[in-house]
Protein backbone atom coordinates (compact mmCIF):
# COMPACT_ATOMS: atom_id res chain seq x y z
CA UNK A 1 0.00 0.00 0.00
CA UNK A 2 1.21 3.21 -0.78
CA UNK A 3 1.47 6.50 1.24
CA UNK A 4 1.76 9.97 0.85
CA UNK A 5 4.50 10.06 3.60
CA UNK A 6 3.97 14.53 3.64
CA UNK A 7 0.33 13.80 4.39
CA UNK A 8 1.12 11.19 7.17
CA UNK A 9 3.13 13.27 9.03
CA UNK A 10 1.04 15.99 8.89
CA UNK A 11 -1.67 14.56 9.95
CA UNK A 12 0.51 13.02 12.65
CA UNK A 13 1.86 16.33 14.21
CA UNK A 14 -1.53 17.99 14.13
CA UNK A 15 -2.80 14.79 17.00
CA UNK A 16 -4.76 12.99 13.67
CA UNK A 17 -3.22 9.71 13.24
CA UNK A 18 -4.83 8.76 10.15
CA UNK A 19 -4.54 6.22 7.64
CA UNK A 20 -4.77 7.38 4.29
CA UNK A 21 -6.42 5.32 1.41
CA UNK A 22 -6.89 6.24 -2.50
CA UNK A 23 -10.27 5.88 -3.44
CA UNK A 24 -9.76 2.86 -5.58
CA UNK A 25 -8.17 0.71 -2.50
CA UNK A 26 -10.93 2.29 0.01
CA UNK A 27 -13.54 0.44 -1.95
CA UNK A 28 -12.01 -2.54 -2.22
CA UNK A 29 -11.80 -2.56 1.86
CA UNK A 30 -14.40 -0.38 2.61
CA UNK A 31 -15.38 -3.06 5.64
CA UNK A 32 -12.38 -2.63 7.21
CA UNK A 33 -12.24 1.33 7.12
CA UNK A 34 -15.69 1.32 8.87
CA UNK A 35 -14.44 -1.15 11.36
CA UNK A 36 -11.12 1.08 12.33
CA UNK A 37 -13.57 4.38 12.01
CA UNK A 38 -15.90 2.56 14.81
CA UNK A 39 -12.42 1.61 17.18
CA UNK A 40 -12.14 5.53 17.37
CA UNK A 41 -9.24 5.95 13.93
CA UNK A 42 -10.61 8.15 11.42
CA UNK A 43 -9.56 7.44 8.11
CA UNK A 44 -8.88 9.24 5.25
CA UNK A 45 -9.86 9.15 1.72
CA UNK A 46 -7.81 10.39 -1.11
CA UNK A 47 -9.52 11.52 -4.96
CA UNK A 48 -7.07 12.04 -7.62
CA UNK A 49 -4.29 12.50 -5.28
CA UNK A 50 -6.07 15.01 -3.07
CA UNK A 51 -7.51 14.69 0.20
CA UNK A 52 -11.36 14.33 -0.15
CA UNK A 53 -13.22 12.41 3.14
CA UNK A 54 -12.63 11.13 6.21
CA UNK A 55 -14.85 8.33 7.59
CA UNK A 56 -15.66 8.46 11.27
CA UNK A 57 -17.90 6.53 13.92
CA UNK A 58 -21.24 8.41 14.33
CA UNK A 59 -20.35 9.21 17.71
CA UNK A 60 -17.11 11.21 16.64
CA UNK A 61 -19.59 13.15 14.46
CA UNK A 62 -22.09 13.74 16.30
CA UNK A 63 -19.47 14.83 19.36
CA UNK A 64 -17.65 17.05 16.76
CA UNK A 65 -21.11 18.45 15.63
CA UNK A 66 -21.93 19.75 19.32
CA UNK A 67 -18.53 20.95 19.90
CA UNK A 68 -18.63 24.33 17.38
CA UNK A 69 -20.31 26.85 17.54
CA UNK A 70 -23.53 28.03 15.41
CA UNK A 71 -23.00 30.97 13.27
CA UNK A 72 -25.99 32.61 14.65
CA UNK A 73 -24.61 32.22 17.93
CA UNK A 74 -21.55 33.26 16.72
CA UNK A 75 -23.20 36.67 16.08
CA UNK A 76 -25.16 36.67 18.45
CA UNK A 77 -21.84 37.02 21.07
CA UNK A 78 -20.17 39.14 19.26
CA UNK A 79 -23.35 41.54 19.35
CA UNK A 80 -23.31 41.17 22.96
CA UNK A 81 -19.69 41.75 23.51
CA UNK A 82 -20.55 45.14 21.31
CA UNK A 83 -18.28 44.57 18.66
CA UNK A 84 -21.63 45.52 16.29
CA UNK A 85 -21.35 49.56 15.03
CA UNK A 86 -24.61 50.72 13.96
CA UNK A 87 -24.14 50.41 10.07
CA UNK A 88 -23.64 46.63 10.68
CA UNK A 89 -26.87 46.33 12.21
CA UNK A 90 -28.94 49.24 10.19
CA UNK A 91 -30.17 46.95 7.13
CA UNK A 92 -30.49 49.65 4.07
CA UNK A 93 -33.43 47.23 2.05
CA UNK A 94 -37.32 47.55 3.05
CA UNK A 95 -39.10 45.16 4.88
CA UNK A 96 -41.68 44.38 2.81
CA UNK A 97 -39.62 43.16 0.09
CA UNK A 98 -39.80 39.12 -0.88
CA UNK A 99 -36.75 37.47 -0.15
CA UNK A 100 -35.20 36.59 -4.05
CA UNK A 101 -37.00 39.21 -5.63
CA UNK A 102 -33.64 40.71 -7.03
CA UNK A 103 -33.04 37.02 -9.60
CA UNK A 104 -36.74 37.09 -10.79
Amino acid sequence: MLYNITKVLHNTMIGFPMKTYPLNEARAEFSKLVERALKGEPQRVTRYGKEAVVIVSEDEWRARCRSAPTLGALLAQHARAGHMSELVTNRPWKKGRRLGSDFA
